[in-house]
């Protein structure tokens, strides 16, 4: 059994990882840790990182998402003073690939974290340039250009066709803080000019190799207490990357 001592020098370790990244002024668990050799430590706490969070999300591995239902046609929901309509196209499923047809919790959650995150201070996106990669049917891209951010959702060829619907759907409104286009990016090939410059404020990076990251991003977890109280899920994991 650890002594009151060793506890006390644990939980002391474990806010020296509790850091500020990047425009988000809440404070986020670092990944990378330091050790003998930089790329040993980093490629260790990615490892770590890994499995910490397959064996969290393995009670629920197979449970449906607790926020969307995705053999429906629509998705309803509220953000940024605004009843949001997201199409769905649950065929698509079929095809092998093919996870943009449909909403995931984790746009869902990533979206409401957005909001929360504005509303109390926490993230400023007024006027920033963010680049979407894999925007899907693009919920998490129209919250944030609801939020004043001038956003740019791209996916690939034969996903946009749902997501300009989304787009246009959803962001007729006369209030519009932001502005939203969408644009084809397959990853791999080299990106137009206007997505890269200037470089975005904010990237959000979808299933990306934590190990690959590392190597020129700082990363920080989001811890779920700085989530939107009402979108939290085991399943789901929120990283904050700053290029190093």
């Amino acid at each position: 059994m650890a002594s009151g001592f060793e506890i006390a020098l644990e939980e002391e370790e474990m806010k020296k990882k509790m850091v500020k990244l990047g425009s988000y002024k809440g404070k986020v668990r670092l990944l990378m840790v330091v050790g003998e050799s930089e790329s040993e430590s980093e490629y260790e706490s990615a490892a770590e990182e890994t499995m910490l969070l397959w064996g969290i999300q393995q009670p629920t591995h197979s449970k449906p998402n607790a926020f969307v239902s995705q053999s429906s046609l629509q998705l309803r929901i509220d953000a940024c003073g605004h009843s949001l309509s997201i199409l769905q196209s649950p065929s698509s499923l079929s095809t092998p690939g093919v996870t943009g047809s449909v909403m995931w919790d984790s746009g869902v959650v990533l979206g409401k974290f957005l909001e929360h995150a504005v509303d109390s201070g926490m993230l400023l996106l007024q006027g920033k340039k963010i680049l979407e990669l894999g925007s899907g049917c693009g919920l998490v891209g129209c919250i944030a250009a609801l939020l004043g951010g001038q956003v740019i959702l791209t996916d690939l060829p034969d996903r946009l066709r749902l997501l300009k619907k989304n787009v246009e759907t959803n962001l007729r409104h006369g209030n519009l803080k932001g502005s939203a286009v969408v644009k084809e990016l397959t990853w791999g090939d080299d990106p137009d000019q206007e997505l890269i410059q200037p470089l975005p404020d904010y990237d959000s990076v979808l299933e990306y190799f934590l190990e690959a990251a590392m190597k020129d991003f700082v990363i920080g977890r989001v811890e779920q207490t700085e989530w939107h109280p009402d979108y939290c899920s085991r399943r789901v994991a929120m990283y904050i990357l700053v290029k190093k």
